[in-house]
């Protein structure tokens, strides 16, 4: 009754050697920028195809997969932000922040009424609030399968092949030695955002935990955009970093389960003993995950880029100008955007 699975922590434990985790710390190839170029073009059909699935053939699974694609792509606008002016980016982000938007009222019932089904054999208490997640659950789907049918893309798609270009410019124009350093700076700030708010969590508000579990979701998709179009890593690596990421996530959704529970018997005067009971079980929940969370949340040091800013490049067989001799610390950067290069330092 309650237990808590604890496979995300096993996960971890389990999860890559010390030599592996140094794959964080590796440099990039030259081609990395024009590389990231060309997925953008295809992270775009990624997201377009899955938007139309769900948009002609609404179900749990198209909306799953329609959010999936469109986070990896708001990512990916996040990671090239300095190369297309930040912006520019802000507003990509803004608008696919929106489409996002659109499916988290229904995601959160589904997950809730996933979550009450399963406890409603142990607490008959939650039968009446089951119920009334039903109703909500029928209700945002109608809802939300509107609102999806009305999102444009038109917009959106000028400012992607605008990225598209600025991102094959911005590869001509300077060396790739300071593209790769930009992009490296982007993930390490990632990464240093993720932890300082680590630091600042607090057991009892469960918000710092969820921010905390933000910044490290955009780390995450930047690491994995590069190991994916880039520089593979370790599975085991990936592996543990979701499993880090779904412990912040089982938190939030208790969270929000909890609060919900409280709104729906906000009004009423009287709350049997049986309710009473489900209610105080769903706050030993929170509290026991924030427990497993907290054991292990030090295992975000595990994923930190140490050396993000030392980058391997490729070299090229063909003859290049001779450089002076003694190892240059920090390669001359082209024009890419200031203020975001500036946000950086």
């Amino acid at each position: 009754m309650g237990q808590i699975s604890n496979t995300a922590g096993s996960n971890i434990r389990n999860g890559p050697s010390s030599p592996q985790r140094q794959l964080l710390s590796v440099g990039l190839p030259a081609k990395t920028l024009p590389r990231l170029g060309a997925a953008l073009k295809k992270q775009w059909r990624k997201y377009r195809k899955e938007l139309k699935q769900c948009q002609e053939k609404f179900s749990p699974e198209a909306v799953h997969d329609s959010r999936v694609e469109t986070r990896r792509l708001l990512s990916m606008v996040g990671l090239l932000s300095p190369f297309v002016g930040s912006g520019r980016a802000k507003k990509a982000q803004k608008v696919l922040k929106h489409h996002l938007d659109t499916f988290d009222a229904l995601r959160d019932t589904q997950v809730q009424l996933q979550t009450v089904r399963k406890m409603k054999s142990d607490f008959p208490g939650a039968t009446v609030f089951c119920d009334s997640l039903r109703k909500r659950e029928k209700m945002l789907a109608h809802q939300t399968r509107k609102d999806v049918k009305n999102i444009k893309t038109k917009r959106l798609s000028k400012l992607i092949t605008g990225f598209r270009q600025d991102t094959k410019s911005q590869a001509q124009k300077g060396p790739p030695e300071a593209a790769n350093v930009l992009l490296l700076r982007m993930l390490e700030s990632a990464f240093v955002r993720a932890q300082r708010l680590r630091d600042k969590i607090d057991p009892e508000t469960p918000k710092t935990i969820h921010c905390t579990r933000i910044a490290f979701k955009k780390f995450r998709y930047m690491l994995e955009i590069l190991s994916t179009r880039v520089q593979p890593l370790d599975k085991k690596l990936l592996q543990a970093m979701h499993s880090y990421q779904t412990m912040m996530g089982d938190i939030q959704d208790a969270e929000v389960l909890l609060q919900a529970w409280h709104k729906f018997w906000d009004k009423k005067t009287i709350i049997p003993k049986s309710e009473r009971a489900f209610g105080n079980e769903l706050l030993h929940r929170r509290k026991r995950l924030i427990g497993v969370y907290l054991n292990l949340a030090d295992q975000l040091l595990d994923f930190c880029p140490e050396k993000a800013t030392q980058v391997r490049v490729e070299h090229s067989p063909a003859p290049r100008q001779r450089r002076q001799r003694g190892p240059e610390k920090h390669p001359p950067m082209p024009q890419f955007d200031l203020k975001a290069r500036k946000e950086l330092q």
